[in-house]
């Protein structure tokens, strides 16, 4: 999105906020210009959920619960739009039920409510469309488990709602489920947050320290620890970045792209290469490579390199990996040899994801339509899904072809150009959306430069290429 000057201060201070909240927003939802298709999709057990860049909501497979958000309680094997708003910005699956974001802060839910999960205030069984949870009109991001949510909003505190038997509300009470958002702590510093299906918080402060709470099953401490009260800090690292949670094992980066997992590791889905049987209670690096994304099923795994390939381990019955078996993987496997993946969510026995050119792809179960492609044949490999009026057209910031090299880099690194679009402007952005570099080469389609990196801190940096302004092409890179 351009961003034009302006000679008003105050106008300026908006919109260098604006620009922030706009690339967060890039960084962290893989964001297409074409509004037919998906820019974001996330899985339940047995349904898969998706916004539109049109800002409209998708669902399909199971809705026995009422988790499709469609006033029934029938499952679906076509993508089916929800409702007909256009204000949808984020949303989050859990096991049977779906917590959503507006883009006016109002969050609203569907679906399974049996502990309160949905927060609407009622013990009612369950919601077959989305209704409004509370009146706040600041909710940032949400995080569903099983049967527990957890929500955090834009002045930095975290909220929690549902089952409450095993102290996942972080606020030292049991056992009484909580049917309204209550506030976790009195902290103002939470950046990120995420829930398992085995009744377990963890959370990423802004400066870059792990925490958690509930039950312990290997997330949160050592066997000697059966849960936690209030949310703890598990160790003292500094540079967690992003975190994702399957039903007992979690996935992490840190700033430097790395990846790490811990919890159960029963099938493979901590991808260190050990014994099933070796207990994960603290993060474990896994190889050495750098990552873009990260998502966790059920029992399985799931990451995009920072190469744009796709890589799935763990639990594997299936073909929930989609690499054509139904062999467990103990450590990473990649499937297939595209490079061009953007997003990947997974379910209870399968998967889906989206390529840079807005293309959805899904493949494993397949037995209550949840792979979308109106059948309810399994596949065991990735295969491509229609999506109605989304035109597989090289996306806004895909116009052209931009190479980073070395990825990750130390001093300098650099970057070759070519495509339709006259690139007039470089810009590098750290991860909060800060500019930290930026340089104005002579106008043109092809472009060869190198660029000095030395003064940069270590972490994950968004470069891009500009044309009068409006942003042409992007790419991540690591500064070790």
């Amino acid at each position: 999105m351009a961003l034009h000057l302006c000679c008003s201060y105050l106008l300026m201070t908006i919109l260098t906020t604006m620009k922030k909240i706009l690339l967060s927003f890039y960084l962290f939802g893989c964001v297409f210009t074409y509004s037919q298709c998906y820019n974001t999709v996330d899985c339940g057990y047995y349904h898969t959920m998706a916004l539109k860049s049109s800002g409209t909501m998708w669902a399909w497979g199971s809705g026995g619960y009422g988790q499709l958000g469609d006033g029934s309680e029938n499952d679906n094997l076509l993508q089916t739009q929800v409702g007909s708003d256009s204000n949808w910005k984020s949303l989050t699956s859990g096991a049977y039920y779906n917590l959503a974001i507006k883009t006016n802060g109002t969050l609203w839910a569907a679906g399974d409510n049996s502990t309160g999960q949905l927060g609407i205030g009622t013990s009612a069984i369950n919601s077959n469309v989305f209704i409004q949870v509370g009146t706040a009109t600041n909710w940032k991001q949400v995080a569903s488990g099983g049967y527990f949510t957890l929500g955090l909003k834009t002045n930095g505190t975290i909220w929690g709602w549902g089952q409450n038997d095993t102290f996942q509300m972080g606020d030292g009470s049991c056992c009484s489920n909580r049917l309204s958002p209550g506030q976790i702590g009195t902290a103002t510093d939470w950046a990120m947050i995420g829930a398992s299906g085995t009744r377990t918080g963890l959370a990423i402060k802004t400066n870059g320290t792990l925490w958690g709470w509930g039950l312990n099953s290997g997330l949160i401490g050592p066997s000697n620890v059966n849960s936690r009260q209030v949310p703890t800090q598990l160790n003292a690292d500094t540079d967690w970045e992003f975190i994702r949670i399957g039903l007992g094992h979690a996935l992490a980066l840190k700033s430097n792209g790395t990846l790490w997992a811990w919890g159960h590791g029963g099938q493979g889905q901590t991808g260190d290469n050990l014994s099933p049987s070796y207990f994960r209670d603290t993060p474990l690096q896994i190889g050495t490579d750098t990552w873009l994304k990260v998502a966790a099923g059920f029992n399985s795994s799931y990451g995009i390199k920072t190469d744009g390939t796709l890589w799935a381990w763990g639990a594997n019955e299936a073909s929930q990996l989609g690499d054509g078996t139904t062999i467990n993987k103990l450590q990473p496997t990649q499937i297939g040899s595209d490079t061009d993946w953007v997003a990947v969510s997974a379910g209870y026995q399968h998967a889906v994801a989206l390529k840079s050119n807005g293309a959805l792809w899904a493949w494993g179960k397949n037995d209550y339509g949840q792979l979308g492609n109106g059948t309810t044949t399994a596949t065991t490999a990735p295969v491509y899904v229609t999506v109605t009026g989304c035109t597989l057209d090289v996306p806004e910031f895909e116009k052209g072809l931009m190479t980073l090299t070395p990825n990750p880099a130390q001093s300098e690194i650099s970057l070759t150009y070519q495509g339709r679009e006259v690139v007039d402007g470089v810009i590098i952005y750290d991860m909060t959306g800060r500019e930290v570099y930026s340089s104005h080469p002579i106008a043109s389609t092809m472009l060869q430069a190198t660029l000095p990196i030395s003064h940069l801190q270590r972490g994950t940096y968004l470069l891009s290429l500009l044309s009068g302004g409006k942003t042409v092409v992007s790419r991540k890179f690591v500064k070790e």
